[in-house]
């Protein structure tokens, strides 16, 4: 709640800005492209947006340590990243959005003379440096818990590959992971429509969060996809080998082997059938969900932008 009466204060207090130094006419008028208004304030919306993310991140990571811990009784405390560590990936991402949205855009190099700034810019300026800070501490603690689980999985006990309800944690936190990301290009999809002069830009932070999101929804589940595999490989190794046995002995006459046999190759295909991957139905449909909301954002502003141009 408290993030969304942020972006709208934010939202609301840059149109009056707008309207002050004249925008919104000239963006009315045609005399510049919508982009320039469409990206501030989007700009506005994020600063509520993220922070808001940062959180549940955290509290969503955390809850998944705690379910692992329970589920395999690991004594691994959850941990999250340094303040530094944060402090230095917030500095990353206010480098890195200050060069592709005010620097590469604009020759003149207005962000360097700052005498010459007008309302709107310095508003613009002041809102891309706090969103590209809170874009760079939340992607990099989405890595890094990401990177963790994945750690966590290679220090498991023996896995039951039948109870797919412990790898819930480890589907959770990447589906949940993935939407914060999905959300974020559902609120900043139309800025692909017309980018203008900061096309450069807009295609490298759409790419990256494409990337970003395929990354939040694999890493999580990384690890206890390699476990899965292994414990296949090696319960199927031994049960073929009790099977070979049994044969050997099935053939020298031995009529009393032939139910093992039967109920070995049962469970030889019962753990062939189990999944590599611990995705299930129900998780990969919400995924699918999310997904098809990021994208529909992208139709869907560039069919607001064509009715808007029509009906001026």
């Amino acid at each position: 709640m408290t993030g969304i009466v942020v972006s709208v204060i934010c939202f609301f207090s840059y149109l009056a800005v707008a309207s002050h130094v004249g925008l919104i006419d000239q963006t009315v008028e045609g005399e510049v492209s919508s982009i320039e208004l469409r990206a501030s304030l989007t700009l506005m919306i994020l600063i509520g947006y993220l922070p808001v993310a940062h959180w549940y991140l955290r509290k969503w990571s955390l809850q998944s340590f705690g379910e692992v811990k329970q589920a395999f009784a690991l004594q691994d405390n959850a941990r999250v990243p340094s303040d530094r560590t944060l402090l230095a990936a917030g500095i990353v991402g206010w480098l890195a959005f200050i060069t592709l949205f005010l620097i590469l855009p604009d020759p003149g190099s207005l962000l360097f003379q700052p005498w010459r700034w007008a309302l709107d810019y310095t508003a613009v300026v002041i809102a891309l440096s706090l969103v590209g800070w809170w874009i760079g501490r939340l992607s990099f603690e989405l890595i890094w818990t990401a990177l963790h689980l994945t750690e966590i999985a290679k220090c498991l006990p023996d896995l039951n590959l039948f109870d797919r309800d412990s790898f819930k944690p480890f589907i959770q936190q990447g589906v949940q992971s993935a939407l914060l990301i999905i959300i974020m290009m559902s609120i900043t999809g139309h800025l692909a429509v017309k980018p203008g002069s900061g096309i450069i830009g807009t295609m490298v932070f759409m790419t990256t969060m494409l990337v970003l999101t395929m990354m939040a929804l694999i890493i999580p589940m990384r690890g206890i996809h390699s476990r899965i595999q292994a414990g296949k490989r090696g319960e199927l190794a031994a049960i073929r080998e009790k099977i070979r046995l049994k044969k050997d002995r099935l053939i020298a006459g031995s009529a009393q082997e032939s139910d093992m046999i039967v109920a070995l190759l049962a469970m030889e295909t019962r753990i062939e059938r189990v999944p590599d991957w611990p995705f299930d139905g129900g998780s990969l449909s919400r995924f699918s969900f999310y997904l098809l909301l990021g994208l529909g954002s992208w139709v869907g502003a560039a069919l607001v932008e064509r009715l808007i141009n029509s009906a001026l």
